[in-house]
C-alpha cells in the first residue's frame, strides 16, 4: 500500500499566527522553529499510523510556503519526503499519481472567507460558484481525478466540517477549535499526535469503503484571495480557466498565478528562503 501525505502548517495544533519568514529576530526564528517541530511531530504521527495500517511506501509532501518546513531528520526513517521550492516542480502534488492507494491530509486550514476560522485563505470557486473548495478539498478533488480516495484530514473544526460534508466517510482529527482569525483552543501536541496516528491507521484500514472525491467536468475555475488573505477577497485571475476535468482546469489556473514558477529544471538564481 502506497500512501501520500499532503501537509500544510496552519492547521496543526498550536499554530495561530501566519508565518513571517521576513522576521529575522531571535524571537521570530525560534518561534518558526517551534512551529516546525509541532508540524514534524504531527506528520510523523501520520507516517507511523500509515505503516501500522500496512503501508509499504509512505511519501510526505512538504507543501507549506517555502516547501522546506518539516524537520525531516526527525521523521520515521521508513518514509520519504518531497521538499524544496514549492511550485517549481511538475505539479502542485509532486509524485502523486494513480499508483497511490490513499491521500492523507495533515495541518489543513479553512478556505478564505470562512467566518470565525483560524488563518483562512485560498478559496477555489468552481463553475461560477456552484461549488467552493479549500486547499484541502482541492487536493481531494485532484486525487479523485486519479481515482485515489482521500481517507483522513486533520485541522480545525471548520476545514474538517467542509471536507467531511463533501466526503462523508473520511476520517478526521479536529486538533484545535478556532475561536477567531488569530485565536484557537488547541489540544496538547501529544494528544493531537495520538489522534492523528490512530485516525490514520483506522482510515487506511477502511480505505476501500471511502470513494474518491470526483467532480464531473467540464470545469470552470478561479481563486479568491488577497495578498494578506484578508477581506475583501478578489478573483486572482481576470477570467475563469476551463478544463475537461478538475486536474486540467487546476493546472491551467496555477500556471497562470504570478507567484508560481513550475517546471524549473535549471538553476535560475533562487535562494532559500
Amino acid at each position: 500500500m502506497k500512501v501520500y501525505i499532503q501537509t500544510d502548517i496552519e492547521g496543526i495544533a498550536g499554530f495561530v499566527f501566519f508565518e513571517n519568514r521576513a522576521d529575522q529576530t531571535p524571537e521570530g526564528f525560534h518561534h518558526r522553529q517551534r512551529m516546525r517541530k509541532l508540524l514534524t511531530a504531527e506528520v510523523d504521527a501520520a507516517v507511523k499510523g500509515a505503516f501500522e495500517a500496512g503501508a509499504n511506501e509512505v511519501l510526505v509532501s512538504d507543501s507549506h510556503g517555502s516547501g522546506y518546513n518539516i524537520i525531516f531528520e526527525d521523521l520515521d526513517p521508513r518514509c520519504e519526503i518531497i521538499h524544496g521550492r514549492n511550485c517549481s516542480g511538475p505539479h502542485w502534488l509532486p509524485e502523486f499519481d494513480s499508483s497511490c492507494d490513499a491521500l492523507v491530509l495533515i495541518g489543513m486550514h479553512a478556505m478564505g472567507g470562512t467566518p470565525g476560522a483560524l488563518l483562512s485563505h485560498s478559496h477555489w470557486v468552481v463553475n461560477g460558484g456552484a461549488l467552493h473548495l479549500s486547499e484541502a478539498s482541492m487536493a481531494c478533488a485532484l486525487a479523485g481525478c486519479r481515482g485515489v480516495p482521500s481517507v483522513f484530514i486533520s485541522g480545525d473544526q471548520y476545514v474538517v466540517a467542509e471536507v467531511s460534508e463533501k466526503i462523508p466517510s473520511i476520517r478526521s482529527a479536529v486538533v484545535k477549535k478556532s475561536l477567531g482569525a488569530y485565536i484557537a483552543r488547541c489540544l496538547m501536541p501529544a494528544k493531537s499526535c495520538e489522534m492523528i496516528r490512530s485516525g490514520v491507521k483506522s482510515a487506511l484500514k477502511s480505505r476501500r469503503k471511502i470513494k474518491p472525491f470526483r467532480i464531473d467536468g467540464p470545469i470552470c475555475l478561479n481563486l479568491l484571495d488577497s495578498p494578506k488573505h484578508s477581506p475583501p477577497l478578489k478573483l486572482v485571475l481576470e477570467k475563469d480557466v476551463e478544463g475537461a476535468d478538475m486536474e486540467g482546469a487546476f493546472t491551467k489556473a496555477v500556471l497562470s498565478f504570478p507567484w508560481n514558477k513550475f517546471n524549473v529544471d535549471l538553476p535560475d538564481g533562487f535562494v532559500y528562503p
